[in-house]
């Protein structure tokens, strides 16, 4: 059994360029678009997820200063992000630790850039705020989830939900 402990390093980078500014990446939060289904039979509400619609989502990278980096991340013609974790685990089969990678590919489009304060002696608490447009999630280099709002692909686990839809619809 591999046991997941925690995440060992990772890098961001931007169109191909890596960015060197220290900072901390929080992830989108992929949530369904849902509509709330009620009615006769139905003993109240169920929020039901349309197949293949997501919420907006965001990406954020919290810069500890401003750098030329973090201004970088803002250029008005969108951003492809390209973040490579290395996650450790713990195999218990052989007592021994390794290392797994997670790759995450966001394509991603500028919503805002906060300068944080100026005080001397502490961290500047700059972000990067993004919004995400595609995001493709890779374990080990095996694709796991992609989704491409502009183009009507939501697979996860090799499933392609919005396949039926885009056949439907003529696409």
């Amino acid at each position: 059994m591999q046991i997941p402990n925690h995440v060992s390093n990772y890098s961001v980078f931007k169109d191909g360029r890596r960015l060197l500014g220290v900072a901390d990446c929080t992830l989108p939060n992929l949530a369904n678009l849902t509509a709330t289904l009620k009615g006769s039979g139905i003993p109240g509400e169920i929020d039901m997820p349309v197949q293949c619609h997501w919420q907006a989502a965001s990406v954020a990278i919290n810069w500890h200063t401003v750098t030329d980096d973090a201004v970088y991340t803002i250029y008005q013609d969108g951003a492809n992000l390209d973040i490579w974790a290395a996650h450790q685990y713990h195999d218990t089969s052989e007592n021994k630790i390794i290392h797994r990678g997670w790759r995450y590919v966001l394509g991603t489009v500028p919503k805002s850039f906060n300068l944080g304060n100026l005080e001397v002696g502490t961290l500047g608490g700059a972000s990067t705020e993004l919004e995400l447009i595609t995001c493709r999630i890779l374990f080990d280099g095996v694709e796991q989830f992609n989704l491409d709002k502009g183009n009507f692909i939501a697979r996860v686990g090799g499933v392609d939900f919005g396949g039926r839809i885009r056949q439907l619809i003529g696409l």
